[in-house]
């Protein structure tokens, strides 16, 4: 186990985003007990900024490998962070921070690595077959080839953004993911919960957003929702997503004849 315990360290007033926001006003700790510990929430409830927040206090690195204070538009998350202590059994380096709206940048700055690496190891050969300076690039490129094979940008979103997942994950690492499922089908839901499942088993631990049902039905998770601008520890059956879903296939039509009528 690594993150236990996040704590509000005082009650800021401030009307400054995101201290604006209900969910931080009046949020005070959250104990992580599982390995895998769920929020769910309306669009605009808060989620992300608080998944922000948090993996700004962790000192979580972005996808891509960058620090969060790279991105500038995370800045509000620093001020969030400042208000934020965590208690860590024992504090891992390894994890990331992942928002889904990351992935095409980064998908795209590989292609652009491993398309100058092998360039670059094209100039060099041309020049001197025995060149030992075609190394680094050479590793660069082979690095990439045996994470990512010919490169995420030539699978389906849905799929890449799966091997993506699979090259990055490493044991006892601490991730916060933002909305892991969105690209994903059922099934790679499913794939992925398994491949979440088994990091567990090798000491990682797992801090996710989502409002896919099958996600909040991972074994023995901790569940939260935010309800009206609280943050308030539920269970499967009482989720309001998982009520929704599974009333809308029971009777589509009750739903659907509303919006067409």
């Amino acid at each position: 186990m690594s993150l236990r315990k996040i704590i509000r360290k005082q009650e800021t007033v401030d009307e400054r985003y995101p201290f604006s926001l209900d969910l931080i006003r009046n949020f005070n700790t959250l104990v992580l007990e599982s390995p895998v510990t769920i929020i769910a929430g309306d669009n605009g409830s808060g989620k992300t900024t608080f998944l922000e927040g948090i993996a700004a206090a962790a000192g979580s690195i972005l996808i891509s490998g960058e620090h969060m204070e790279k991105d500038h538009s995370l800045s509000p998350a620093f001020d969030l962070a400042d208000d934020l202590k965590l208690v860590w059994d024992v504090k891992t380096k390894n994890g990331f921070f992942f928002r889904a709206s990351d992935y095409i940048t980064y998908t795209r700055s590989l292609a652009i690595m491993r398309e100058e690496a092998w360039s670059k190891m094209e100039e060099i050969k041309q020049r001197d077959p025995n060149s030992l300076e075609i190394l680094p690039y050479a590793r660069t490129y082979y690095e990439l080839k045996n994470l990512y094979g010919d490169g995420l940008e030539k699978r389906s979103h849905g799929e890449s953004f799966f091997d993506l997942f699979q090259a990055r994950f490493r044991p006892g690492g601490f991730y916060i993911l933002d909305e892991p499922e969105a690209p994903l089908s059922p099934q790679n839901q499913l794939s992925l919960l398994a491949m979440i499942h088994d990091m567990t088993k090798e000491g990682a631990k797992f801090l996710i957003s989502t409002h896919s049902p099958i996600f909040m039905a991972y074994p023995d998770a901790d569940l939260y929702e935010i309800r009206d601008g609280v943050l308030m520890q539920s269970n499967f059956e009482e989720m309001t997503h998982v009520q929704l879903t599974r009333d809308f296939l029971n009777a589509p039509d009750r739903y659907l004849r509303h919006l067409f009528d």
